[in-house]
């Protein structure tokens, strides 16, 4: 992640005087706000969301949110920008969860997490080569949708475990720990694939 410069001190001072405004009234400058972090909420969204249409519902649906809740914002404890993923993460796990059934997911046994290694885990999902990619993104598309978007924040989106706790609503250890997990259990899922397709 890059490290914050002047002109992000700057950016910040800057938004923190745009959300004053908008709480006292001016609230037609929200639109400012909406058009600067539209792009971030709306790829965060589709993550989630594959349909065009939907996605975009979704995120004018986190931007109003947002909106709505600007009184409730306390930049203390995040950043504008972290906040308002939070929203969109919400929002679109909200809409997930009504419009989606959950995939079916290849059946992993406690002992199989327990008794694969890191080093192996490495190899599995380091491999680039085209028929273990495919069955990586097979095997990333039957995880939750919370643990698909854990996976995209820190691996795709590149946020840190301590954004993405504040984002997700979830303590540190447990974001590592499952990250873990996670690795372990897409590992163990393309070996069951590979088995299952016969390769």
């Amino acid at each position: 992640m890059k490290k914050e410069s002047g002109n992000t001190s700057e950016a910040i001072q800057d938004e923190t005087m745009l959300i004053r405004r908008i709480l006292d009234g001016q609230t037609e400058l929200f639109r400012l706000l909406a058009r600067r972090y539209a792009g971030q909420v709306l790829q965060m969204v589709a993550r989630l969301i594959p349909s065009p249409e939907e996605a975009e519902d979704t995120t004018q649906d986190a931007l109003l949110e947002a909106f709505q809740s600007l009184a409730r914002f306390d930049a203390r404890q995040a950043t504008f920008q972290t906040w308002l993923m939070r929203i969109a993460y919400h929002t679109a796990l909200k809409h997930y969860r009504r419009h989606h059934k959950e995939v079916c997911m290849v059946e992993v046994e406690q002992r199989w997490l327990d008794n694969i290694t890191d080093t192996e885990t490495d190899v599995l999902l380091d491999d680039t080569a085209a028929d273990r990619v495919a069955l990586m993104e097979k095997a990333i598309g039957m995880l939750k949708s919370d643990d698909q978007m854990l996976l995209t924040l820190y691996y795709f989106d590149n946020r840190s475990i301590r954004e993405i706790a504040c984002i997700m609503e979830h303590d540190e250890a447990y974001f590592r720990s499952r990250l873990q997990w996670i690795r372990k259990r897409l590992a163990i899922t393309i070996k069951t694939l590979e088995r299952n397709e016969g390769r």
